[in-house]
């Protein structure tokens, strides 16, 4: 408040200045022919005056008081020019790395890890607000680019950078950009390659809210106290993707067939004396129907999805289908993962989504058919 007062007091005595001598000089009875008023040497040095004023209220008060309300004016919202200008006039700041998040919970996990290893390696920060889903389901703290009170909106100010043909494959160019720019990306970027360096952290980063890993583990006692007869019993996570009611759409997805489902727990079954199978999906019809429920397989119905990738992450081992959900699943379950190893029909337009299936799939994970 007291910039403003100044600028104010300033700007006025500036103007007052010039009135003043413009009136002693009868400036007012010039003809307002420009080559009249050069001629006056009171005129010209009013002009310079007039110049220098400028000059000084711009230097020490007005950047002045745009340093200031960056300092004490959080809610004040900038437009795409201003970020530039503030750049122009050197203002520092670390720069910033934008995603375009989307999709589901899978998706916006592939998403974070992305940005966040680019972040981390150029020693940026990774923009990412209330209103993103991974904030309300994990630990994160949401970054609004607060260190310097401007709007996550201008994330859309900032040129994309958008991966090659939305590939779910790994660019080697996407880690060779500038640090001293600002830098937003669009596209997938589905590969443990881009942070297999970081991965320890990023584990304990996605830590679950309290209140989804409470009742993720609740509901996961509660399962396992109806089978305290079995002894040392291996838990495997399963996670059912249907993508939809056919086995194979147009654009060459494949869901997993049943087959591949009941060769995946009897891998188990024949590794592990006793195993418990917690079934998840969103087309528990279709499970029902066609994956026999022995004793050792346990339906997993009305959760949420976090509450459902919490409670995936509590057992043992993964057997996933198709799909990032189930990806996540494993890569954070960290035991012996099973995998459908035909997503995509050979030729198809999704077959070009996974130009190497080694850059998707984990290492070490066991694809099965």
């Amino acid at each position: 408040m007291r910039s403003g007062w100044r600028i104010v007091s300033c700007f006025y005595s500036s103007v007052r200045f010039v009135y003043v001598k413009m009136a002693q000089i009868n400036i007012w009875n010039i003809s307002g022919h420009f080559h009249h008023l050069l001629k006056n040497r009171t005129a010209r040095k009013i002009a310079v005056i007039c110049l220098l004023l400028a000059g000084i209220y711009y230097t020490f008060f007005y950047r002045q008081s745009l340093l200031d309300s960056l300092n004490q004016n959080p809610s004040h919202k900038y437009n795409c020019s201003s970020i530039a200008y503030q750049d122009k006039i050197g203002i520092k700041r670390n720069k910033s790395v934008c995603v375009k998040f989307g999709g589901g919970l899978g998706n916006q996990l592939f998403h974070f890890c992305f940005g966040y290893t680019v972040a981390r390696k150029k020693n940026m920060q990774l923009v990412i607000t209330r209103k993103n889903i991974l904030t309300q389901y994990f630990k994160l703290v949401p970054n609004h680019w607060k260190n310097y009170d401007l709007n996550a909106d201008i994330c859309e100010c900032l040129p994309l950078i958008t991966d090659k043909g939305y590939d779910c494959g790994y660019d080697k160019k996407l880690e060779h950009l500038p640090s001293d720019q600002d830098l937003s990306f669009l596209g997938f970027f589905q590969s443990w390659r881009y942070w297999k360096k970081y991965e320890t952290e990023l584990r304990q980063i996605l830590q679950f809210q309290d209140n989804i890993l409470h009742e993720a583990k609740s509901k996961f006692n509660t399962i396992l106290s109806k089978y305290q007869k079995y002894e040392g019993i291996e838990t495997i996570g399963v996670h059912i993707r249907r993508f939809d009611r056919y086995d194979t759409d147009e654009f060459g997805k494949n869901n997993a067939p049943k087959e591949y489902i009941i060769h995946a727990m009897d891998y188990f079954r024949n590794m592990y004396k006793r195993c418990l199978f917690l079934i998840f999906s969103i087309e528990m019809k279709w499970t029902k129907k066609n994956i026999p429920q022995t004793g050792d397989i346990f339906l997993v119905e009305g959760n949420s999805a976090p509450v459902d990738l919490a409670m995936l992450t509590l057992t043992s081992h993964t057997i996933m289908t198709v799909g990032t959900f189930g990806w996540m699943a494993g890569w954070m379950t960290q035991g012996k993962t099973v995998y459908y190893m035909h997503p995509a029909t050979p030729g198809s337009a999704f077959s070009k989504l996974y130009s190497n299936y080694s850059d998707h799939f984990y290492p070490g994970w066991i694809p099965m058919e």
